[in-house]
């Protein structure tokens, strides 16, 4: 049974799962899809091969349609595509790595992406609670009587 919107609502998208798995597996095949830049580096221009899409935004819109609908609105209404979604999301999330490291997009805009659409967070700080622990040690250091 298609999704679709309100009973009389005749403007509003209606979404098959069929057609919802269409539009993942064309999302899909344009994340793989590479390009060949050009970057100037010195006085030479270097050739590097890179991935095309790197944001699920331009993804939506060159299906015609937005990313609410790829991220939200179909994983929501058919719980199955989660799988492709995984995927899909995966090979955008690993493009824009490969993409800021090759240089193909500013490390600052790569970074936000992957900051923000993505979750990467700077590494952890691992000295939390360290500073509590070794007032307690350096307390009970202290206490101790030197022949102990």
């Amino acid at each position: 049974m298609p999704a679709g919107a309100p009973y009389g609502n005749k403007n509003a998208e209606k979404w098959s799962f069929k057609k919802a798995v269409r539009l993942y597996h064309d999302a899909i095949e344009l994340s793989k899809k590479k390009e060949t830049y050009y970057l100037k580096i010195g006085d030479k221009t270097v050739e590097v091969e890179g991935y095309k899409y790197d944001f699920i935004g331009e993804i939506a819109r060159e299906l015609g349609t937005y990313h609410q609908m790829i991220t939200q609105h179909l994983p929501a209404r058919f719980t199955k595509l989660q799988r492709l979604k995984n995927q899909l999301f995966n090979n955008i999330e690993s493009n824009c790595y490969v993409n800021a490291k090759k240089g193909l997009i500013k490390e600052a805009t790569g970074i936000v992406n992957l900051k923000s659409n993505w979750k990467w967070t700077d590494r952890s700080n691992n000295t939390i609670g360290v500073d509590e622990e070794m007032k307690k040690y350096l307390k009970e250091f202290k206490s101790k009587k030197p022949n102990e």
